[in-house]
């Protein structure tokens, strides 16, 4: 497992470009349909607003505007409107970490939530940076739009070949650090009220916006 971003580079090189994505099918197997049997079982059901909602203790009338819809079409559109050839200049230039922490907009592509559940493809954000900056001037990995899904997938391998990964306490390859333990001050972070404005701020728009 490589467990450096350089060693994943290395191994990526050797593997050559991934491959393009499938067409879009014109219809489905018969066996990808679910009979009506399947249909009516609510086990693995996608829980409704009203749920979650519930469960969290909230009223819709506490949400804030939906700025980031989910969904595969609304991944495509923003994919369309962040790497065209419209925007070639800000894609070919891109770097990470040289952005905007502290803007008030995105100064990135916000296609990491729809890569992470999978509205979009990897693949096709990867051939559609390659179409779009094929023969051009461009940054590099790790710091370029490339380097940043190279980035993903480089947490996903060694998350899926560690043992504990999402934790300190068990995992193999995290440094162990005596945490203060202190409830008090973690609900104060997570409600914002550290009294740091910064700090206060990302908490209050993560919250708000579900993005910072």
């Amino acid at each position: 497992v490589p467990l450096t971003y350089q060693k994943l580079q290395g191994l990526v090189s050797k593997m050559g470009a991934p491959p393009k994505p499938l067409s879009v099918p014109e219809s489905l197997h018969k066996d990808s349909k679910l009979s009506e049997s399947e249909m009516t079982k609510t086990k693995y059901n996608v829980p409704s607003l009203d749920e979650i909602l519930k469960e969290a203790g909230k009223k819709k009338s506490d949400l804030g505007a939906c700025l980031y819809p989910g969904g595969e079409t609304e991944a495509l559109k923003r994919l369309k409107e962040k790497i065209s050839n419209e925007n070639k200049a800000w894609v070919s230039k891109f770097e990470k970490p040289k952005t905007s922490p502290n803007s008030l907009q995105p100064s990135t592509t916000v296609l990491s939530p729809y890569l992470k559940f999978g509205c979009l493809s990897a693949r096709t954000m990867y051939w559609k940076l390659e179409d779009v900056l094929k023969g051009s001037k461009r940054t590099v990995p790790p710091v370029s739009l490339d380097g940043q899904l190279l980035w993903r997938e480089f947490f996903y391998c060694v998350g899926a070949n560690t043992r504990n990964f999402d934790k300190m306490e068990g995992n193999p390859i995290c440094k162990q650090i005596d945490w203060d333990n202190d409830p008090e001050k973690l609900a104060a972070w997570r409600e914002a009220r550290t009294g740091f404005p910064y700090i206060d701020a990302i908490m209050t728009q993560l919250r708000e916006e579900g993005w910072k």
